[in-house]
């Protein structure tokens, strides 16, 4: 397990992460972020190359779910279109909302790994629920939530000391 600021690994984009090595390291569930982790910040479309990833995630038999701070009604569309659960309102990075995606899943918490790209909400609320996570680059920094913009700068204070001692683009 990463720790509640260790994510298992770093990656540039989800895309990188391939089905098989998640099924080689163990893991059978996959919770994801949405906003800058699957597509821009509150954007209800998803380019080609992540339907694709999503379509690579079931056919190699892993189950994801997306989890987010949102709303049920936006998460609703992006899941149905993926053909996937969602859990919404999560509260991250408290564990609760991580918990409850585990068991609407039916998922183990040891095979359950999360995806986001936040290391103050997505990381940290994997480790506070006992989950392994992974680190992704942001899609874009463009336009964001106004309380992620307070998020990113205190990540700034220790985040290079995270990546340093993460391994990127792999396991």
């Amino acid at each position: 397990m990463g720790g509640l600021f260790r994510p298992v690994a770093y990656f540039d984009k989800l895309e990188l992460l391939e089905p098989e090595v998640l099924l080689v390291k163990g893991y059978r569930w996959l919770l994801l972020d949405v906003d800058n982790t699957i597509t821009t910040w509150n954007n209800r479309h998803l380019t080609p190359a992540v339907k694709q990833w999503f379509a690579a995630v079931s056919a190699a038999g892993l189950h994801a779910c997306l989890l987010s701070n949102n709303s049920a009604e936006r998460l609703q569309c992006l899941a149905e279109s993926l053909g996937i659960d969602f859990c919404a309102k999560a509260r991250k990075p408290l564990p609760h909302g991580y918990w409850r995606a585990v068991k609407q899943m039916g998922a183990k918490p040891s095979a359950t790994l999360m995806i986001g790209d936040q290391l103050l909400t997505d990381i940290m609320g994997a480790g506070l629920a006992g989950l392994d996570s992974v680190l992704l680059k942001p899609i874009s920094l463009a336009q964001e939530f106004r309380w992620t913009y307070v998020n990113r700068r205190i990540e700034k204070l220790f985040i290079k000391g995270v990546l340093a001692r993460t391994p990127h683009n792999h396991f």
